[in-house]
């Protein structure tokens, strides 16, 4: 468990780091509690706790990352209005921690890896991934986009994920496999059904379009 929680926190940074310690807290604040609670922690109990720090942000993708790919968590109870969990191994997340807290991560002590392989993490991180899917998660929700987000959407392209496309091509040449390299993989995957979902909406839009106009005709004559 303690390797992990230190790669989750080595791969997501400050924003993993933030979600973690607030579905510790909310962990432990449960503990003896009167009521009826369907898990140790909620959504809502995470949400509410950073923004108490100021941090207003979905966590929704951590956390799914922390159960689907590190099962650091668990679902107890999911319904169209709550999503609960339980925490897997407490003491040992609480451990890993303090252990990131003071400074310790994976490869501490070791020898710098390839500068290359460093410097192509470094860029990766520069364009905040996790706010990138984040970002796609959002606009995937929409039934349908405004003109605003088509905007957003438009920068996204041009900018972050052209900049992905790059990275991994990058990662290929240097046979490059980490963590963040899928990732990347989710973010293009999520752009590339937004993109698919856009295209079908205007084709069926000039569809129906086209029977409009060969019904307005059929009523003239």
């Amino acid at each position: 468990m303690r390797e992990r929680v230190l790669d989750f926190l080595a791969r997501y940074g400050e924003r993993g780091y933030a979600v973690l310690r607030a579905v510790l807290e909310a962990y432990y604040s449960s503990r003896g509690s009167r009521g009826v609670r369907l898990g140790d922690f909620s959504y809502r109990d995470v949400v509410n706790r950073l923004r108490a720090w100021g941090l207003d942000y979905n966590p929704s993708m951590l956390l799914r990352v922390l159960e689907r790919e590190y099962g650091v968590i668990e679902t107890s109870y999911s319904s169209r209005n709550q999503h609960w969990w339980r925490i897997s191994s407490p003491e040992e997340v609480a451990a890993a921690l303090e252990e990131y807290e003071a400074g310790v991560e994976p490869g501490d002590g070791e020898e710098p890896g390839d500068p290359e392989v460093e410097l192509l993490r470094l860029q990766i991180a520069s364009i905040d991934p996790e706010g990138v899917l984040e970002k796609l998660d959002r606009l995937a929700a929409k039934p349908r986009l405004s003109r605003q987000e088509l905007l957003v959407l438009r920068s996204l392209a041009f900018n972050e994920l052209e900049l992905v496309v790059r990275l991994l091509r990058r990662a290929e040449e240097l046979g490059y496999e980490g963590p963040e390299i899928a990732l990347l993989r989710e973010i293009l995957g999520k752009a590339s059904r937004i993109a698919r979902r856009i295209v079908t909406g205007a084709r069926l839009s000039r569809e129906a379009q086209r029977t409009i106009m060969q019904l307005t005709r059929i009523n003239k004559q």
